[in-house]
């Protein structure tokens, strides 16, 4: 193997660990945002509201939203044909670990630090998603841009 060539593998997988690895990380920063920022969180509300579970849910959403938005941007900056399904392939896995450490934090620092004014004797009171198809969002939209770049994208093999 060539010099060259095993440059151009360490430099493939290196750009698909980064696609990976960063919205990864992007996801427990975000559940910490959530945490914050949510009724019913650490800051305000009350979490024994139940007519503040769904804003909490609205609040994910939209920050899944946003990391979904940002993923997607680098994905379409980086349209390079060259290597292309990797890199996409490694977003979206990237984004589905991504919502799952957001939810995971959230709830976490909930159960650890607790949430504002929740109520043991109320089931669902804890700090926490009532939806849990909200955890799809973010990976879900990144798929669907995906999968449009894809199709844009691809050229079918030329035959000799």
């Amino acid at each position: 193997m060539e010099a060259s060539s095993r440059a151009r593998t360490w430099a493939s997988a290196a750009t698909m660990v980064r696609w990976c690895v960063l919205p990864a990380v992007a996801g427990p920063v975000l559940g910490v945002a959530w945490w914050l920022a949510a009724p019913g969180g650490r800051l305000y509300g009350d979490g024994s509201d139940y007519g503040q579970w769904i804003p909490r849910d609205f609040v994910f959403t939209g920050l899944s939203a946003l990391a979904a938005v940002v993923v997607v941007v680098f994905a379409v900056r980086a349209h390079v044909r060259v290597g292309f399904a990797g890199r996409y392939l490694a977003a979206l896995v990237g984004s589905g670990a991504g919502s799952v450490l957001m939810w995971l934090t959230g709830v976490g620092l909930g159960m650890v630090f607790g949430s504002s004014r929740s109520d043991p004797s109320v089931v669902g009171s804890a700090f926490g998603l009532a939806t849990f198809s909200a955890l799809a969002l973010w990976p879900g939209i990144v798929a669907v841009v995906i999968l449009g770049l894809v199709t844009v994208l691809w050229s079918p093999p030329t035959r000799p």
